[in-house]
Order: structure tokens, then C-alpha cells, then sequence
């Protein structure tokens, strides 16, 4: 479930990337809690697949959605949970969507 990495203060626990996991906001409504736990087995696969896509390129979240043809509601929380699990970090770079606003371009660590 977890893969060792070495940090600034030593060794610590990263989660797996292909682990099945949801965040679910306090304030979620029923309906998405119940639709949240109903994905949650397919998470670790889509997580994998996000992360396969990173180690390949640096990317936005837009160009993730196209390349891998899943939903911005998908890869936006996909993205997050491994984000939040230190194995996609910002890579500092900003890239225009095709709506023109600035994007972050994310970069596996």
C-alpha cells in the first residue's frame, strides 16, 4: 500500500499510486458521496493511468482530459489525490487552455 521515499528529514511512507481512494468534501451532498464511494474501486486504475501519463510528460489537467479522453471532473481529482500523496508536484510552468486562461502544468516528482 505504501512505497518508500527518502525525504529531507529521512525516510517516510508514500501512498501506492494505484491505491482506491476518494476525498470527500464535509459539506458534500448525498448524491455525490454516494456516487464518490461508487467510483472508489476504479480509482487506483485511473490513478495509475494519470501518473503513467505524468512520468511521460509534463502536462495541465485540459491536456491530461484530452490525451487520456476522461472527464475534467476525473483528472481534476485524480490529479489531487496524487498531489496530496507527494508523487505530483507543480512543475512551475503555465501553459494557456484553449479558453486562454493560465494553467498549471503538473510534473510527476
Amino acid at each position: 500500500m505504501f512505497a518508500p521515499s527518502i525525504g529531507l528529514g529521512g525516510t517516510y511512507e508514500r501512498p501506492a499510486i494505484n491505491r482506491d481512494i476518494v476525498i470527500i468534501a464535509r459539506e458534500a451532498k448525498p448524491t455525490s458521496v454516494d456516487a464518490a464511494l461508487k467510483a472508489k474501486s476504479k480509482t487506483g486504475k485511473k490513478r495509475a493511468r494519470v501518473h503513467a501519463y505524468l512520468l511521460s510528460r509534463p502536462a495541465t489537467d485540459e491536456e491530461i482530459e484530452t490525451a487520456l479522453n476522461m472527464s475534467g471532473n476525473t483528472v481534476r481529482p485524480t490529479r489531487g489525490t496524487l498531489v496530496k500523496d507527494g508523487h505530483v508536484i507543480d512543475s512551475g510552468i503555465r501553459r494557456l487552455t484553449r479558453a486562454g486562461n493560465q494553467a498549471i502544468v503538473w510534473r510527476c516528482v
